[in-house]
């Protein structure tokens, strides 16, 4: 569903009373469907958060949006959703529907940065300094088209920053940017079962509210919740 359909948001979110599917990849549909008080939101955030960062996580909790400034006239940062894990680690997700023309790379790094420097307390020690990931979901290509020798990795919907030197050794695995740029998911919906978790999750944010022609609902992407699409429509 394109919202420029509707002459306001209201309007937009108001179809979900019609049995309509509402898109997915726009801001208040994509933070509803994570965060609202249900059992299927949470363990839809819950699943995209392991597919995400590629790791179990026991248990999670979602935070305030704002960071503290940290001095008077620094730039505000207001993340999407929050959330801190049971151990210590946070995770900011964005969701970027229409391509602004400003340096993504640049405000994702900026984002994980602060978000590492509001967890790591006065006194603490460095190895105290949590793992935090910044993880922002693209429905658009990122950046200039690459060099030919690094076109299959280019064309990947996701892709994964951390500070490496120039041979792939890694600093401290500390600060952790991920892309998924939806565009690139096209094809991907005949390879649903060899696919990445995150990889599915571009499927089904690219194509959600488009009624899918891949199978039935609950084999996809959350295994044994047959509620997507039901919830997709209850986000208002």
């Amino acid at each position: 569903m394109d919202i420029s359909e509707y002459r306001n948001e209201e309007e937009y979110v108001s179809q979900a009373s019609t049995g309509t599917l509402l898109n997915p990849r726009m801001d208040s549909t994509f933070k509803a469907l994570f965060t609202q008080k249900t059992k299927e939101s949470h363990d839809a955030l819950h699943s995209f958060l392991e597919a995400a960062t590629e790791r179990k996580i026991k248990s999670f909790e979602l935070r305030a949006n704002d960071a503290p400034a940290e001095f008077g006239g620094q730039r505000g940062v207001s993340y999407d959703i929050l959330c801190e894990f049971d151990d210590g680690t946070a995770a900011d997700i964005e969701m970027q529907a229409f391509n602004q023309k400003y340096d993504y790379g640049k405000r994702a790094e900026y984002q994980v940065a602060r978000l590492e420097t509001t967890y790591l307390k006065k006194g603490d020690d460095w190895e105290r300094a949590p793992v935090v990931y910044q993880v922002t979901v693209l429905d658009f290509k990122y950046g200039d088209e690459p060099p030919v020798s690094n076109k299959s990795t280019a064309n990947a919907p996701v892709s994964r920053y951390a500070m490496r030197t120039k041979d792939g050794r890694e600093l401290s695995n500390s600060l952790n940017v991920i892309f998924i740029e939806l565009p690139k998911a096209l094809g991907l919906e005949d390879s649903i079962d060899t696919n990445s978790a995150l990889e599915n999750w571009a499927i089904f944010l690219k194509e959600a509210d488009n009624r899918l022609p891949l199978r039935e609902a609950n084999e996809f992407p959350l295994r044994g919740n047959s509620r997507w699409q039901t919830d997709l429509r209850a986000c208002a």
